[in-house]
């Protein structure tokens, strides 16, 4: 695995980080709960977009690109219409396309070193998101 995406996904936690730990310390604060929830949203959306293959359209497996819409409209909507609600259930989404990718045969099955580097990341995000649903802006 190259060292950027080590990089860039380590970095990609930062956001996560920073702002659940300020939603909690500055818990009046309802701009730092909306920031780490629409971060996290637009994380989540770019990983269903991955699911998209860029070098071979014609290849592409249909479910794959099925499940990534239904996934990001299920998303979009809760987002939307359960604003409260979206940093406890869009870390279980995070979870639940992890899973996917993790199980399923939908996914090409990456490199051992990339599945551990998004098993940690998907488990700082999801328990970012859910620190500061539980502890931060009621």
């Amino acid at each position: 695995m190259p060292p950027t995406i080590k990089i860039l996904g380590y970095a990609g936690l930062l956001p996560f980080i920073s702002l659940a730990i300020l939603s909690v310390i500055l818990s009046e604060n309802i701009l730092v709960r909306d920031a780490l929830a629409l971060y996290s949203f637009g994380i989540f959306t770019f990983l269903c977009g991955a699911w998209w293959p860029t070098t071979d359209m014609q290849n592409a497996k249909f479910w794959r690109i099925v499940l990534s819409n239904i996934l990001f409209l299920t998303a979009f909507f809760t987002f939307l219409l359960l604003p409260l609600q979206w940093l406890a259930i869009g870390a279980c989404f995070f979870i639940l396309i992890w899973a996917i990718e993790r199980f399923s045969s939908l996914i090409p099955k990456p490199p051992s070193t990339y599945s551990r580097l998004r098993t940690v990341l998907t488990i700082t995000a999801s328990l970012t998101m859910i620190t500061s649903y539980l502890f931060g802006v009621a």
